[in-house]
């Protein structure tokens, strides 16, 4: 069954690409084409094929694949990263203003649990960032000098920034009342949570979803615009060569890694919280008023998908540098 979709995996290519390595492409799939992952495997080369084809007469097929895979494995983690922050700050919404952070302050399980969540999140910040380092440079270096045209999509984070920056000087401006809107409190209470206030606090999340997501598909595609392989750096005026892809793969496995630890600790943080408060559970504690159990939901199923989704990232990384 999945040997017929071969045809039709290979029109998913771009006309230049299928042109040049055509035959060598469908040769592997006859050897590779086996489950459901490697059709899965198959796709997203596709989209890295129409974002990025590489160019140059001494580029081989398997030299292009290997780096689209190490570069679509930074990309895929890095868009996981994205989200499993998202889910993070709604884990602290969800915990702010509610009975569990008293309860941290006496139950040491739970204070461990949530500990570690936050050693995690430190630690996967400092590899993103360690990681991305070599790459970021080279991006600029070639926005500056010969890709002018992606300055624009460079822009798209550093607006996305300042229309959150600037939505949450609003929200600042209504809570100290220099700004009256009718419908809206300056400051609520439990169990008074009108309309425009809980209005204003979902702007506030689109906001800052939409910014997220912009941001990740900008930083996408201009990362898929730069095919470069390795690039020199000069420190203390002594030269240096970095495989930039290569280089941030060993960090995307520590990001990959905590964001899998931070899941099993905000399972267990849960755990002890609902133990010991079920009253908590059963209520309406999220953002807005909701309810718990929605949230809960919610924030795991979307912290479970992107540590699946960076691990898979991962794996065909992994197939890559073995292959290179």
């Amino acid at each position: 069954m999945i040997k017929k979709l071969r045809p039709w995996l290979t029109r998913l290519y771009p006309r230049a690409w299928r042109d040049r390595y055509a035959p060598e492409f469908d040769a592997l799939l006859e050897q590779c084409l086996h489950s459901p992952l490697d059709v899965v495997d198959v796709f997203l080369g596709a989209i890295d094929a129409h974002l990025q084809l590489l160019n140059g007469e001494n580029v081989t097929w398997r030299m292009m694949n290997m780096l689209n895979k190490l570069r679509t494995t930074i990309l895929i983690v890095f868009a996981a990263y994205i989200g499993f922050i998202i889910a993070g700050l709604s884990l602290v919404g969800l915990a702010d203003d509610s009975p569990m952070i008293p309860l941290m302050k006496t139950n040491p399980s739970l204070a461990a649990a949530w500990t570690i969540i936050q050693a995690g999140a430190v630690v996967a910040l400092l590899a993103i960032v360690i990681g991305g380092t070599p790459l970021v440079l080279t991006i600029f270096r070639r926005v500056l000098t010969s890709q002018r045209r992606d300055l624009g999509l460079l822009l798209v984070p550093v607006f996305s920034f300042l229309a959150i920056m600037l939505y949450l000087g609003f929200i600042f401006l209504v809570g100290s009342g220099r700004i009256q809107i009718p419908g809206v409190l300056p400051a609520v209470q439990p169990g008074n949570f009108p309309l425009g206030n809980r209005l204003m606090l979902a702007g506030f999340a689109l906001v800052f979803v939409l910014g997220a997501i912009a941001s990740t598909l900008a930083v996408w595609k201009v990362v898929s615009n730069t095919d470069i392989e390795q690039e020199t750096f000069h420190t203390l005026g002594r030269p240096f060569t970095v495989k930039i892809h290569s280089f941030a793969f060993i960090p995307a496995v520590i990001a990959s890694i905590s964001m899998l630890i931070m899941l099993i600790a905000t399972l267990a943080w849960f755990g002890l919280t609902f133990s010991a408060l079920p009253q908590v559970f059963t209520g309406s504690f999220g953002p807005w008023q909701t309810s718990t159990q929605i949230w809960f939901i919610g924030i795991v199923a979307l912290m479970t998908v992107c540590t699946i989704a960076a691990f898979f990232g991962l794996a065909r990384g992994r197939s890559a540098r073995n292959s290179g």
